[in-house]
This record gives C-alpha cells, sequence and structure tokens, in this order.
C-alpha cells in the first residue's frame, strides 16, 4: 500500500516543482487582456492591440513624453527596480513593426510613477503569410521568464490595431 501512495505523490512532486520556476498565466483569463506573472514581474497584454502610430515620424516625435490617458497595448510591470514599461507599436507602409518605450519609475514615497524616458527600442519586418502580416516578439518578463508574443494584422496600411497572441495561444 506505501508503494502504491509513494508512486502517485512522488510523480506529482516532481511535475508541481517544475511548474514553480515557470511563468504563470491565471487560471480564468479575462478576454480583452493577456496577464503573465513571473519573479514578482507581471506582463500585461491586450489582446486587440492598438496601433498609435503610422510613420516613424510620428512614433519619434511622440514617444518622448509622458503616457497619456489609458493603457498601453503592452504593459511590463517589474518589482525591483519598481518600474512600468508601456510598449507602444507602429507600423509602416511596408509592414514593418516599430516599437517604442516608455518608462516610468517609482520614487521612494511617490505613490504614482514619474516618467523617465521614452525611446524607440527595435523594429522587426514582418513575415508574410497568407492572411496578412505576422510579427514575433519576445518580451523578457524576468531573468528566467521570456514571453513570445504573435502579433498579426491584414497586410493593409494604417492599421488600427494588431491581434494578439502569446506562445501560440490565441
Amino acid at each position: 500500500m506505501k508503494r502504491w501512495i509513494v508512486s502517485i505523490v512522488v510523480p506529482l512532486a516532481l511535475v508541481a516543482a517544475g511548474a514553480a520556476g515557470q511563468p504563470r498565466l491565471p487560471a480564468a483569463l479575462d478576454q480583452a487582456v493577456i496577464r503573465v506573472q513571473s519573479q514578482g514581474n507581471e506582463l500585461i497584454v491586450m489582446r486587440q492591440a492598438p496601433v498609435a502610430y503610422s510613420t516613424l515620424e510620428q512614433i519619434y516625435s511622440g514617444i518622448g513624453g509622458p503616457r497619456a490617458a489609458g493603457v498601453a497595448p503592452v504593459r511590463v510591470v517589474r518589482a525591483s527596480p519598481p518600474e512600468e514599461i508601456d510598449y507602444l507599436f507602429c507600423v509602416t507602409s511596408g509592414g514593418t513593426l516599430v516599437l517604442g518605450e516608455r518608462v516610468h519609475t517609482s520614487a521612494a514615497g511617490e505613490l504614482r510613477p514619474v516618467f523617465a524616458r521614452g525611446q524607440v527600442v527595435r523594429s522587426y519586418p514582418s513575415l508574410r503569410v497568407p492572411d496578412g502580416w505576422l510579427w514575433i516578439v519576445q518580451m523578457p518578463l524576468s531573468r528566467e521568464a521570456t514571453v513570445t508574443l504573435q502579433l498579426r494584422a491584414p497586410a493593409a496600411w494604417p492599421l488600427e490595431s494588431l491581434a494578439v497572441s502569446i506562445n501560440g495561444v490565441p
């Protein structure tokens, strides 16, 4: 009898220990956003993410200031040092995705994060797929976790939004 119980409990304990280091997806996903947590950090991604800019000139002139009202399409909330990183999208007429970031830090004793910097960080040429454009973007969440985003849109310009899935899960 003891062997039977041990044969069930040990494999379950090994599976649970292996899962502890992985990023967590909540059991009940909000239909509008995707949330992933790892080591106190959180990635929040809108499933239907707005494209704020259509030209390089627009993103360069718009990314350098604090965030406007509303929610960013992708936000990383870091526990240490405490900061919020908002990622904004620009899709050019040729289908290149340009990623800009706005970083807000929290000073000791401050209730609201303060704008630290804004910059264009990366660009991605689109992968041609039968139904339009596809971009694969890796977002570092913690030292141990990187989340892969798949962004899709019809090959039409200007774009208003992108459909986002995470690691192949819609």
